[in-house]
């Protein structure tokens, strides 16, 4: 008896978790270039064409919107002087509550091939507003690679395929160094500090 009622109540908390609803943040670039602003992207369940939900722009500069856990698809289209310049498909995006987000997940879509992002994030907080630190990532030669673009809560670094260092600075001019971070092709990376 105690062992179905503790098997109720495990397979409850996981209904109730994955009911949760999450934040979708979508940040769309070309090479470095943020082209979110002028991207509109449509939201869909993987596999359908039809019945999408546009994400709206917000102020901080990504594209978001609220639903629960599952899979979806983004068509993002491009826009510059009010004419389309290209549409393109991301597939299987699967939105779940990850470690370290806090019921935020940021996807990144880079429009150019080899390209991968890197979001930044402190650690056991969750910041509500655009953050006031900063974060870049270096060659091993120490050269700079990729400047940060702040988000709501986060800083978000994007850059060809590779190895990097991440030097983070934060407001009163202190800094950590994250060594030997991947950035992988199409894929949108998590670290704290």
């Amino acid at each position: 008896m105690i062992a179905l009622c503790l098997l109720w109540l495990a397979s409850a908390s996981i209904g109730a978790q994955s009911a949760a609803p999450l934040t979708l943040d979508v940040r769309v670039f070309r090479g470095v270039t943020d082209v979110t602003g002028d991207t509109l992207v449509t939201l869909f369940p993987v596999g359908a064409r039809t019945g999408g939900r546009p994400v709206p722009l917000v102020p901080s500069g990504e594209r978001r919107l609220a639903l629960p856990s599952g899979q979806y698809d983004l068509q993002l289209v491009q826009q510059r002087a009010g004419e389309v310049v290209g549409i393109s498909w991301t597939s299987l995006r699967l939105l779940v509550d990850y470690p370290g987000e806090y019921q935020q997940h940021l996807e990144v879509v880079n429009l150019e091939k080899g390209w991968g992002a890197l979001q930044v994030r402190r650690a056991g907080t969750r910041e509500q507003a655009p953050v006031a630190w900063s974060a870049r990532l270096t060659g091993r030669d120490g050269s700079e690679a990729a400047r940060g673009v702040v988000g709501h809560g986060y800083v978000v670094l994007v850059a060809p395929a590779g190895t990097y260092d991440v030097e983070v600075t934060r407001a009163d001019g202190s800094t950590t160094a994250i060594r030997g971070v991947e950035v992988r092709e199409n894929l949108t990376y998590l670290k704290t500090f």
